[in-house]
């Protein structure tokens, strides 16, 4: 049998992503991508809609998009879908599928001296 599990989507952060540390010391980050699509309907209207993809960035990757990205950053993220089960307080099972992303790559970065600054106000 023949599987492929690969994702490469390119667009603009919704916030600004926040590091996390599991009980073991990972980091981990949670990126929310707006993807945008314009399109023509059958009677001639140009129509926009967007679609929001949630991507999960671990270790030094997601170090590195906590201090380089902020909101409305544009990003390139190569990954894999992943499917997050999990049972909620209420009981009841809960799945997301989402991108565990295997690289990110910044297609505009901060300006140096806004990340000096946020350096030092860490």
């Amino acid at each position: 049998m023949v599987a492929l599990n690969k994702v490469l989507i390119a667009g603009r952060l919704t916030r600004k992503p926040e590091l996390r540390k599991t009980t073991n010391g990972m980091a981990v980050t949670d990126l929310l991508i707006a993807l945008n699509r314009e399109f023509v309907t059958t009677v001639g209207e140009k129509q926009q809609e967007v679609c929001f993809v949630d991507v999960v960035v671990w270790g030094k990757q997601a170090e590195n998009c906590v201090s380089a990205l902020d909101c409305s950053s544009p990003v390139l993220v190569e990954g894999r879908l992943q499917l997050d089960v999990w049972h909620a307080k209420d009981g009841e099972k809960r799945c997301k599928l989402r991108v565990a992303a295997e690289r990110v790559q910044f297609l505009e970065r901060k300006p140096v001296q806004d990340r000096e600054l946020q350096g030092s106000l860490s």
